[in-house]
């Protein structure tokens, strides 16, 4: 909620990536529930970043630079 509220974070990237982040996170609770496989904290955001780079490259410029140096 404070990301929407500050000035300059496009609503639709905040949108996108909120979306690209729970898609993840489904993977990743599909991934441990069914294949009993797990991945360490940082490697789940390591293909969170790659996943946003590759959406960026896709055409979802208004996700541009919203993960930082996260």
């Amino acid at each position: 909620m404070h990301m929407g509220a500050l000035a300059g974070v496009p609503k639709k990237g905040l949108h996108s990536l909120l979306l690209l982040v729970s898609w993840q996170l489904w993977l990743e609770r599909n991934a441990r529930t069914f294949q009993r496989k797990e991945r360490p904290a940082h490697v789940l955001m390591l293909q969170i970043k790659e996943e946003d780079r590759a959406w960026e490259m896709a055409g979802a410029k208004h996700l541009a630079g919203l993960l930082g140096e996260i």
